[in-house]
């Protein structure tokens, strides 16, 4: 059922992408790209940064006796490696979780319970960051003169939206509410394994409530560590404009990020944002009075820039997979 759902927003996602293609002149987006020319050395470079920065807000969801037993270096690689399964695998932003869990607790001696409490924080933290991130670009939109009520309007429509469902995402893990679920659900009539499952629930919730209530400084640094992730992001869109011809304002750069990571992050549904992406960035670009094979040429950029880093990922991998270290663990 569920891959049947996912085909069904893929298809969903490539009629999107088709008609955005459509709507362009194809031949001055691929002028546009070869315009680039070393600008793409530079996009990879500020990327580099921001890989690094989300690195390091990661590091920052687990306790510091658990932060202890790797270095940065080796959640790099192991972060790198995972996004790079999210990538590719159908299961969308998720599929690379279980990689980066499995790679922990063989190299580095975590369970996967320690893993799991982390990687949701983190997604926590990663959200928060990008909430924070995402009202002044609202902000600047409500302010704009050039783009109209009912698109700015509709931008704070969903950012309402997008803020609401994170805290109360944020809320759930808090509050433990999780455990409170599975508590109940583990004294109605079902199997033992089920029973198990539940049981392991209620550890994972324990470890994410108290990890907010104990560690409260570091989950508020790794919010920091990702806000500045998405701010070194306007550096990226800065230079692929510059080499493009265009010299945007620091509030044109804002605007433009916050809606297209708006976009990105609600279209989770459909893998890759396939259409999604494309779509939005040529609604923005127009709204914002530039041309719509900018917006385009933009998201093609994106698109190359994420699979030379897919290739980055799957190298380390490749590498790692030829050094192989087992770690024992008390508990997976």
């Amino acid at each position: 059922m569920l891959s049947l759902i996912k085909l069904v927003f893929l298809f969903a996602g490539i009629l999107l992408f088709g008609w955005a293609v459509s709507t362009v002149d194809l031949t001055v987006v691929g002028n546009l790209i070869i315009k680039l020319g070393y600008g793409f050395l530079i996009i990879f470079l500020i990327y580099l940064n921001v890989t690094w920065l989300d690195t390091v807000a990661w590091q920052k969801t687990f306790r510091s006796d658990e932060a202890h037993q790797f270095s940065l270096w080796d959640l790099w690689r192991i972060r790198q490696i995972g996004e790079a399964y999210n990538a590719i695998t159908p299961l969308g932003t998720l599929g690379g979780e279980p990689v980066k869990a499995q790679l922990l607790k063989e190299r580095h001696g975590l369970s996967l319970k320690q893993s799991m409490v982390s990687q949701v924080i983190a997604r926590t933290t990663f959200l928060i960051a990008l909430i924070l991130f995402i009202i002044p670009g609202t902000f600047f939109t409500l302010q704009s003169s050039i783009i109209s009520e009912k698109f700015q309007m509709a931008c704070l429509a969903g950012m309402g939206v997008f803020s609401t469902l994170i805290f109360l995402f944020l809320l759930f893990q808090v509050t433990g509410t999780l455990g409170v679920l599975a508590t109940w659900f583990s004294r109605l009539p079902i199997g033992k394994n089920k029973g198990v499952f539940l049981d392991k629930l209620k550890i994972v919730d324990h470890g994410i409530s108290s990890y907010y209530k104990k560690h409260t400084s570091r989950a508020i640094t790794s919010v920091l560590y990702a806000f500045a992730g998405w701010a070194v992001g306007l550096a990226e869109l800065y230079v692929t404009l510059y080499f493009l011809g265009y010299e945007p304002t620091l509030i044109d750069l804002w605007v433009i990020e916050a809606l297209a990571q708006l976009v990105r992050t609600g279209s989770f549904f459909i893998p890759l944002s396939i259409g999604a992406q494309e779509g939005g960035l040529i609604l923005i670009f127009t709204v914002m009075g530039m041309p719509a094979d900018l917006g385009l040429t933009v998201s093609f950029i994106r698109r190359i820039k994420d699979l030379v880093w897919v290739g980055v990922g799957l190298a380390i991998s490749w590498l790692l997979a030829f050094r192989p270290v087992q770690v024992q663990t008390e508990e997976s």
